[in-house]
């Protein structure tokens, strides 16, 4: 979001989830700024893995739960707009037409249904998507089959059962059900094994939380300054 490729000199689109953080202030006054959030199942999330790292989740409940904590700070803003995971794959061409309507702005070129005839991608975005193909809903409701993995991130995180409910994805806790007697997977996801402040004290866990607000503090200011001199 802060960093916009060299080459490019109008419109650009960043995909860094942790950008969020900083677009909760940034829209206020940043009227160019306009953001999509892509909603999904927190349980097909828990047992999503990444091109790279195959047999292995890449993330916990509690990556998903800290960008959900912060849709009530952005979402009532008019260039905002949630976009289901599951709307989109299951009719991408549907939710095209949605995001067009949210942001008119937007000029189409080429068909959602279309992204694997005319997708341009680098060697690392291939292995993280795991290939360029056809969009499929396949990956919908792929918990079911990982149910070691969600009993196991229930156990972890409690309140996962009722964030289903408040998320749309259940009409109520009774989805966890289908846990009951079911061996846990308490393999750790990728994100935190390699987490830099794995085992550290609180001493350094405050430290790294202060450097982590200072340079989100220096970010927005240059971003601001810049876009001051725009306009």
């Amino acid at each position: 979001m802060f960093h916009a490729p060299r080459e490019v000199s109008g419109p650009y689109a960043s995909k860094k989830p942790t950008d969020l953080v900083h677009a909760t202030r940034v829209i206020r006054w940043d009227k160019a700024l306009h953001v999509i959030y892509m909603q999904r199942d927190p349980r097909d999330i828990v047992v999503s893995e990444h091109g790279s790292r195959r047999g292995e989740y890449w993330c916990d409940f509690n990556v998903w739960q800290h960008n959900q904590r912060l849709v009530p700070k952005i979402s009532d803003n008019a260039r905002f707009y949630e976009c289901r995971y599951e709307n989109l794959v299951r009719d991408p061409d549907a939710e095209q037409a949605r995001i067009a309507a949210a942001f008119p702005f937007l000029r189409m070129k080429h068909r959602f249904s279309e992204f694997e005839q005319v997708s341009k991608t680098s060697d690392q975005a291939n292995l993280a998507l795991k290939g360029v193909r056809a969009i499929s809903s396949a990956s919908v409701g792929t918990w079911r089959k990982n149910l070691p993995r969600v009993a196991a991130q229930l156990i972890a995180h409690p309140e996962m059962a009722e964030a289903v409910v408040s998320a749309g994805y259940a009409s109520d806790t009774r989805w966890t059900e289908s846990i009951q007697g079911i061996t846990p997977d308490h393999r750790e996801s990728v994100r935190a094994l390699h987490n830099v402040l794995r085992g550290k004290g609180p001493a350094a866990l405050a430290a790294a939380r202060i450097l982590r607000r200072s340079r989100s503090f220096r970010d927005e200011l240059l971003y601001a300054l810049g876009y001051r001199r725009a306009i």
